[in-house]
């Protein structure tokens, strides 16, 4: 940069020895350019005294700007960048009372942009932003100036992001620390009076000429904020440093002027009619916001009262660096076992199937019931008043510690024990109790539990022997359980991820957009350099985190979810383009969700496919495969594999291979949920050569190289744990976890997974 804009060479280059300026790949590029590098000796900074005094320089101006302005410490970064752009700035006896900025671009620099630090300022917001008649921008704090776009950097405390903008209003009377003072008097008055002194009217000045701003358009309602206007994710604001609060009394109704007749909710849509009042509820982010609220306050004295029932600590005195912990010495173990998402879906598959009852339980402060062996102590939690030079002696498994799951776990195992239950051996969070006459299931996760059986007054015993044993929250008959929503009616179960769906349109901020039919284009293929990297991933990563977990109950996503995944390193627009036409798709279908039917078999059926050389950037397979338990879809997977195959009959039969894993694993879990598995499943395959190269080794030039954990499927094929169909390209149900697929074809096999939009 130097020798392009200054047409400078740097011929030396000092500094000390950290390891980023002694690493081989920086001492490469300072070779690459004739740079002589020199290194102070260890622990003598004053070899570099130049660069030393001015980074104190700065820090020193950092902490000023922070200390005057109330800023909190988190934004030093934006803070530095400030105090560098005013230190260049400022004339310097060192260089004959001329500023740095002259000595390097020779000329003097513009000092009509310059603004107070710290001080509030109004963003105009974008025309999405806002609807017609809401506030046009938005209160912010004035942080710096834009580093490569000619603007002002201002904190957003709504949207806890930055705005680049040059539309800007500022009032620098007063610091935006300060209008924490005046929350009554916005709650109370109107936004016309909001500046009550004309010498309080906001001064305008921006870049380029002045807009005309009245005092009517200042604040807006929390909306999302448009991607070109974030620059970077900064750390929320403390209390003390908040954003101002809107007007808690709500605008009365307008009369109509005609008259309207009442419309009524659906009522398969009464549950959901919550959603959107759901979405706007605030969580606080530290301690000092949850303990001014008297609802947090109700809740962290119940959690304290509930670590002191359980003697979870003894007060002991301070030891040196007792709140950390290291392996071997404060921890050993960590592992924790939890339900698989397919058990929980057998379960409720067999549930629905047999028409049990489906109970649900929780444990209030599980991981507090775990024994800890390991001698651990723990700094006081704010709020807990104890004497002086003292620190928590652990007890028991507090949140928090690394061991607290695997402790709390092995409670609970070795408690329901006791009650004649035992482990599923393929899924250990799985517990039984049966008889020739009675079964009882029991789920867990964490300390969230399924319950469910056709001997209602043993399940009413274990219901009292948990409660006895552990503090627990009887929530009755199954509703919701780790975000899926369960609606029960005389035809079955239906299951769903509605209020996540919305929840993820919220954050993406896609609440009103259109709707599109398919969730990937036909034909489309990403590719890692397809379009312009994105400026700040985090978002991107965010939302693809997100699509993974509500795969839960949308298969028919789970190809293009499973695609945008490849990309969360290093996401580029084309990639993003494509997780905002899943979230458009989503929109369309926000109540579709499994349908486990009553009236199903219990007969397991398997699908595997494979889409040969699909990837066109190093020409990979993907493998998908789908179970169905009579109706009922329970499992399935869409999988980029690692290596490449010859032909498609290779692909497929690898295929074969992940879809036979799979199988042997739910028929052991199913005649644990006393389903029986005696006779062989139907695996269905669309591609007769690699049904054969199962049967029999025909095709041995072919097939030679292909490793002998594939040919497993034999053995179990000899032995009767599955049996080999073939099926028409268009009764293949796992096509649509291999490949994008045309708008009717996708509609097909959504009917035939009973994906539904609403309870039957």
């Amino acid at each position: 940069m130097v020798e392009t804009q200054f047409s400078k060479r740097i011929k030396t280059f000092r500094s000390d020895n950290a390891l980023e300026y002694t690493q081989y790949a920086f001492q490469a590029l300072l070779h690459s350019y004739g740079t002589v590098h020199h290194l102070t000796c260890p622990g003598t900074s004053q070899q570099n005294g130049q660069a030393e005094r001015k980074l104190r320089h700065i820090l020193d101006t950092v902490c000023a700007l922070l200390l005057s302005a109330k800023v909190p410490v988190p934004f030093w970064g934006e803070t530095g960048l400030h105090a560098v752009h005013a230190i260049n700035r400022i004339p310097s006896v060192v260089i004959h009372n001329q500023t740095p900025y002259e000595r390097l671009f020779g000329s003097p620099p513009d000092y009509h942009h310059l603004r107070s630090f710290g001080f509030a300022c109004f963003v105009l917001l974008q025309p999405h932003e806002h609807k017609k008649l809401e506030p046009r921008s938005r209160l912010c704090c004035f942080l710096g100036y834009g580093k490569t776009q000619k603007g002002y950097r201002c904190y957003d405390p709504v949207s806890h992001r930055l705005r680049v903008s040059h539309n800007v209003v500022f009032w620098e009377h007063r610091l935006f620390d300060e209008l924490s003072h005046f929350r009554s008097s916005l709650t109370n008055s109107s936004v016309l009076e909001i500046f009550p002194d004309e010498s309080l009217v906001p001064s305008t000045n921006t870049f380029d000429p002045p807009l005309d701003f009245s005092p009517d358009i200042f604040y807006a309602s929390p909306r999302q904020v448009a991607e070109e206007q974030i620059d970077d994710e900064l750390p929320h604001f403390e209390p003390g440093f908040p954003a101002p609060a809107l007007p808690e009394d709500p605008p009365q109704d307008i009369p109509p002027r005609h008259s309207t007749r009442v419309r009524s909710i659906p009522p398969h849509l009464l549950d959901d009619h919550c959603y959107t009042a759901l979405a706007t509820l605030h969580e606080p982010r530290t301690y000092r916001e949850a303990s001014t609220d008297p609802l947090w306050q109700i809740a962290m004295k119940e959690e304290l009262d509930a670590l002191n029932k359980n003697h979870t600590w003894d007060l002991a005195r301070l030891v040196a660096k007792g709140f950390t912990q290291e392996y071997g010495i404060d921890y050993e173990e960590t592992f924790a076992p939890v339900a698989h998402i397919s058990s929980v879906r057998a379960l409720l598959a067999v549930a629905a199937a047999r028409k049990w009852d489906l109970f649900q339980m929780d444990v209030k402060n599980a991981f507090l019931n775990g024994d800890l062996s390991e001698e651990v102590y723990m700094q006081p939690p704010p709020g807990l008043s104890v004497e002086s030079n003292k620190v928590c002696h652990l007890r028991r498994a507090l949140y928090g510690l690394k061991q607290a799951p695997r402790a709390w776990f092995a409670k609970f195992n070795s408690t329901i024990f006791r009650l004649g239950y035992t482990a599923s051996p393929y899924d250990s969070a799985l517990f039984l109790r049966r008889t020739d006459k009675d079964t009882i299931l029991l789920l867990l996760y964490v300390d969230d539990m399924i319950i469910t059986g056709d001997d209602l007054s043993g399940i009413q015993e274990l219901k009292d022997f948990l409660s006895q044993q552990f503090e627990m929250k009887d929530l009755g008959h199954l509703n919701y359980f780790l975000g899926l929503e369960i609606t029960h009616s005389i035809d079955g179960l239906y299951i769903t991820q509605a209020k996540y769906a919305f929840d993820l349109l919220s954050q993406a901020g896609l609440i009103d957009s259109k709707t599109v039919d398919t969730s990937v284009e036909l034909n489309a293929h990403l590719t890692p350099s397809g379009g312009k990297p994105l400026s700040n991933p985090s978002l991107y990563r965010r939302l693809v985190g997100s699509l993974v977990y509500l795969t839960v109950t949308r298969p028919d996503i789970s190809y293009v979810v499973h695609q945008v995944s490849q990309y969360l390193s290093a996401p580029r627009s084309t990639h993003y383009a494509a997780v905002l036409r899943i979230l458009r798709y989503l929109k369309g279908t926000f109540f579709h969700g499994l349908f486990y039917s009553a009236q199903s078999p219990l007969v397991l059926r398997a699908f595997s496919d494979a889409d040969w050389a699909g990837d066109l950037t190093d020409r990979r397979f993907t493998t998908g495969y789908c179970f169905l338990l009579g109706f009922s879809l329970i499992s399935w997977k869409s999988k980029k594999q690692t290596f490449v195959a010859r032909s498609s009959t290779e692909a497929e039969y690898r295929a074969f291979a992940d879809t036979t894993s799979e199988l042997l694993w739910l028929r052991w879990l199913l005649k644990d949920l006393g389903v029986s598995t005696s006779s062989a499943t139907p695996l269905y395959c669309d591609n007769q050569s690699a049904i054969h190269i199962a049967h029999n080794d025909v095709f041995h030039e072919r097939t030679k190289h292909i490793e002998i954990d594939c040919h497993f499927i034999r053995y179990h094929l000899v032995h009767g744990a599955l049996k080999l169909f073939s099926v028409s390209s268009k009764d293949q149900f796992a096509d649509i976890f291999t490949k994008s697929l045309p708008k009717r074809r996708t509609r097909d096999l959504v009917d035939n997974l009973k994906l539904v939009s609403y309870p039957p």
